[in-house]
């Protein structure tokens, strides 16, 4: 490439830059404030349990990955090529060690969560306290053992990483960009096989209550115990569906985010794969190609980190509940615009409704003692009362 060829890519550069990072940055702060409000309304549920846990914190990998998405644009791309400014080769080392442990973060809390969903259905009698102090522990394993690995392995080498923060071959090796990418792809295998394996436990779940409830009683136990047995078996049923029915809900909801991170990081996976030393698209001619990519995939993850929270808001009625209050006219100001209408009618027609919520609950789902053995207490009372 002779000068001029390099006049004009770095003319290019700019322009695009100047272009297309302010639009990033600013999705990242979208992404950011919405994150956060999902996690405002976690907290205003004052449910305490292993999936709010859970799902605080993979929302705070979420506002994590979006912050140093953008901040990694404005320090590594934006401020040196547009505003000339100096860099520090060991912090631009450091925020892409940051950018890739969240990837892997983020990877690790949709195992968790799956993990979590399994002991649910499985073994759905555990202490709920102790899933919750499982839960943290495991949270906190997820956000530190990749930064801490990834960290480690920067000082691994001589004369690389941060022993001379100018030189990071390692990081560009076709093995170490090989291995994380197989690692991510391993884990996103064991969480979507288990998710099909806990569907298919659902489906089985559901269809032994519906062949209970519409199982026929024997005329002689009809006479024996009479219509208090037959009303506690079809009520123990339906608790049944219901408890399948909530854990159906749940289980696609954790899907979907499942599905949005795996949309959102697969071009990331794929463009960190392809990116090593000596590959196709490291050529200084393939620039145009290299920047479109990136465009690409960072699109891909910032609406990962949008989509997220509408999943959480359109699936889960607790938050959804919380949104919705808190973009409610407090009491006072709706009296007060009560007054100034002219009507009852009018004003009725704008003032927010404050029905109450009937919406299936996800987050403090009852257990199944809550739902399945009640009516068989009521079994035992009839039996007890029929041989007295």
């Amino acid at each position: 490439m002779n000068e001029e060829e390099r006049e004009e890519l770095a003319r290019y550069r700019l322009q695009m830059y100047k272009i297309v990072i302010p639009g990033f940055l600013a999705i990242s702060c979208l992404a950011v404030l919405a994150n956060a409000v999902v996690i405002i309304a976690l907290r205003a549920t004052k449910v305490r349990n292993a999936t709010v846990t859970l799902i605080l914190s993979l929302t705070m990998s979420d506002i994590w990955t979006s912050s140093i998405v953008a901040f990694s644009l404005l320090y590594n791309s934006y401020l040196p090529t547009v505003k000339g400014t100096d860099v520090n080769p060991c912090f631009s080392l450091t925020l892409e060690m940051m950018r890739s442990g969240g990837l892997i973060t983020g990877t690790l809390h949709l195992l968790i969560i799956a993990i979590h969903h399994y002991v649910g259905i499985v073994k759905p009698y555990w202490d709920k306290s102790v899933l919750r102090r499982i839960a943290k522990c495991l949270c906190v394993v997820a956000w530190l053992t990749p930064l801490l690995a990834l960290l480690l392995l920067a000082t691994a080498f001589p004369n690389e990483g941060y022993w001379d923060c100018t030189n990071i071959k390692f990081y560009h090796t076709k093995a170490f960009r090989l291995s994380i990418s197989t690692m991510l792809v391993a884990i996103f295998i064991i969480i979507t096989t288990s998710y099909i394996g806990l569907l298919w436990i659902l489906r089985i779940q559901r269809d032994k209550w519906r062949r209970q409830r519409t199982a026929p009683i024997s005329e002689n136990s009809y006479h024996q115990n009479g219509d208090s047995q037959t009303q506690a078996l079809q009520q123990q049923s339906n608790g049944g569906e219901r408890k399948v029915a909530r854990e159906n809900r749940t289980l696609w909801t954790a899907i979907l985010i499942c599905t949005s991170f795996f949309l959102g990081w697969a071009p990331a996976c794929l463009h960190f794969s392809i990116t090593y030393d000596g590959g196709p698209l490291r050529e200084i001619r393939r620039f145009r190609t290299l920047f479109l990519f990136s465009c690409i995939q960072l699109c891909f993850i910032l609406g990962k980190s949008l989509v997220n929270p509408l999943i959480y808001s359109l699936r889960i009625p607790e938050v959804k509940k919380e949104i919705r209050s808190m973009t409610t006219l407090p009491k006072w100001a709706r009296k007060i615009l009560w007054a100034k209408s002219d009507t009852k009618k009018k004003s009725t027609a704008w003032i927010p409704s404050e029905r109450r919520d009937r919406s299936p609950r996800v987050l403090d789902s009852p257990t199944a003692s809550d739902d399945v053995n009640k009516p068989l207490k009521t079994i035992v009372r009839v039996k007890a009362n029929n041989n007295s």
